[in-house]
């Protein structure tokens, strides 16, 4: 994992799609075969029994087979080596293990349903991975490395390509009624945007074997709707009172700067010569 360099990797077939779907039973897989690549402990299976111990078995047995017919795991449910698609894999898993921070997009409201309900950018120095978890269950990853097609990738379920300034006075909403609350900004979208960063535990000392705790380091809230588009810090309402969000009215280009912001403090720009 030590110099992680996703520049160098060689994508097979790149289409429009993410570069590997997977159910969270392969993806569960894969992780394992991954830590063992790595030399490290496995999480711990969960404690099952009965139907559920049978039910979870199966499934694991059909993950292994799919990722085995893929040419991702040997017999062994090992990773299979000097191939380009299992390479591309183990660079997508280690990219997420390696991740100084972690971009996380929730939508909050039903929209459609070829779009995630939760984007995850797993971001380091020289790239990140693109991570969606649907509500079907499934896992998507794809690699990007430039910060600005990084940025806009975390904003592409929530921020549609015709989204319009923000009209109107600032307003303050009661989350605890979303549907309330994207009814009086005429919302089709309500969305959290947070960027978290692991930190080291108090007093604990700095290295391999240190625990490090994940807190967010910045967070809004973004409507999108009729009336535009709105920005609001949550925790916060009226004359900085703990309170409802204030939804202040901003330009489609206020939320991709912040957000261009954000992975820029992480992740390097690409010179011409393919080196940060």
């Amino acid at each position: 994992m030590t110099g992680v360099d996703p520049s160098a990797a060689e994508v097979p077939g790149v289409g429009t799609g993410p570069l590997l779907v997977v159910t969270p039973e392969e993806l569960d897989l894969l992780e394992r075969a991954h830590a063992a690549h790595l030399g490290l402990d496995p999480q711990p299976e969960p404690l099952t029994e009965g139907a559920d111990l049978q039910r979870r078995e199966g499934a694991r047995d059909e993950a292994l087979r799919s990722l085995q017919g893929r040419g991702l795991l040997d017999a062994h449910g090992r990773l299979v080596e000097d191939q380009p698609l299992p390479e591309l894999v183990l660079l997508l898993l280690d990219v997420r293990l390696a991740a100084r921070a972690l971009l996380v997009v929730e939508r909050r409201l039903a929209g459609a349903e070829d779009r995630p309900d939760l984007r995850l950018l797993h971001l380091i120095e020289a790239g990140g991975v693109v991570e969606d978890q649907h509500h079907t269950g499934w896992h998507g990853l794809d690699l990007c490395l430039e910060p600005s097609d990084l940025a806009d990738r975390a904003l592409a379920p929530v921020l549609p390509p015709d989204a319009v300034a923000g009209q109107g006075e600032a307003m303050v909403l009661d989350l605890g009624d979303p549907d309330a609350a994207a009814a009086r900004l005429r919302a089709s979208v309500l969305a959290e945007l947070t960027l978290v960063r692991p930190e080291p535990v108090a007093g604990a000392e700095p290295g391999p074997g240190s625990t490090p705790e994940v807190g967010p380091e910045e967070s809004v809230l973004l409507a999108v709707g009729e009336h535009g588009c709105h920005l609001a810090r949550p925790g916060t309402g009226a004359d900085g009172e703990v309170g409802g969000p204030v939804f202040e009215p901003v330009t489609p280009g206020d939320v991709r700067d912040l957000v261009r912001g954000w992975v820029e403090r992480v992740v390097e720009p690409v010179a011409p010569d393919g080196i940060p």
